[in-house]
């Protein structure tokens, strides 16, 4: 079979173009056009010197690696040690998804690779990777939200992972304290079986009468909040001020929060990933006890 190098040539210009292209959209860098023109031209160059000098050494890891970098570093002027290796593999986790969409539909093709499946394998790439990306993104930004909170109430504890609900702006009326909300059998061991089980009836609508169930349980500190919710109004949560709640952020820093805790029935995350949800201003707590830290260093 015989190449023609201008094939061979803008064959690879093109796929590593698209490759440079994708991967400055996908980690949201200026596309400078000369720059990725030049650097896909050193990739091509590099494709037919190795296939016409068919030197050994040019095939070596590194070789492929700095020729790689080469054109990385040409195509986003990008500063830091970091960032030149997040971008670096953000194009190879690009390159890889890319030939794995290209191989796939070369053979749907009946192993024809033309321009036209060159373009739709890298249009599907692209989807599959921005997809990608935001759910690893997203998962990352999660994990920055999720906290360890410890409930101490009676002699009895419960750690619990809860999750940061900017839009959790609950408070108990009377003291004024932010509410964590948390699904009811996350605590049962804090509630004890019979109340458990009366705040579940209560919940259940079999016994709902919120006066019995506080007399009834005058050594618990249980109260009732009214609150009200896009899809319903005028909702009734149980609520328990425990003896302690202790809040361990992302740098192991521990915060005692005056908070109280409000009995949900129902999961709090479909996923469970989670059983709690914090309020917005362990936020601001956090940052003040950062800063009280700074200081006393």
């Amino acid at each position: 079979m015989v190449y023609y190098i201008e094939y061979v040539f803008a064959e690879n210009f093109l796929i590593d173009f698209i490759l440079l292209f994708v991967t400055g959209k996908l980690i949201k860098r200026v596309i400078v056009y000369r720059r990725l023109i030049v650097a896909s031209i050193i990739g091509a160059l590099y494709v037919i010197l190795t296939a016409y000098i068919g030197k050994e050494f040019m095939t070596y890891f590194i070789v492929k690696l700095s020729v790689s970098v080469l054109m990385i570093m040409i195509a986003f002027d990008s500063k830091g040690v970091l960032t030149n290796v997040r971008v670096i593999l953000c194009f190879y986790i690009t390159s890889l998804i890319m030939v794995g969409v290209i191989s796939a539909l070369y053979y749907l093709a009946y192993d024809k690779l033309t321009v036209n499946v060159i373009i739709f394998s890298c249009f599907v790439g692209y989807v599959l990777l921005h997809f990608f990306f935001r759910e690893i993104k997203g998962r990352i930004e999660k994990s920055d939200y999720i906290r360890t909170v410890t409930i101490s109430n009676g002699g009895n504890n419960k750690t619990l992972r809860a999750f940061i609900d900017t839009g959790n702006e609950l408070i108990d009326p009377m003291t004024g304290k932010p509410v964590i909300v948390t699904n009811i059998e996350s605590i049962r061991n804090i509630l004890g079986e019979e109340l458990y089980k009366q705040i579940l009836n209560f919940y259940d609508n079999r016994d709902n009468n919120y006066e019995r169930l506080l007399t009834e349980n005058k050594d618990v500190n249980l109260r009732i909040i009214r609150y009200s919710t896009i899809s319903s109004k005028n909702e009734s949560m149980i609520c328990l001020t425990p003896d302690e709640i202790q809040v361990k952020t992302n740098d192991n820093h521990i915060i005692t929060a005056d908070a109280v805790i409000g009995i949900y029935p129902k999961k709090i995350s479909h996923r469970e990933d989670y059983d709690a949800l914090l309020f917005n201003k362990i936020l601001e707590w956090e940052k003040e006890q950062n800063n009280e830290f700074v200081k006393s260093c």
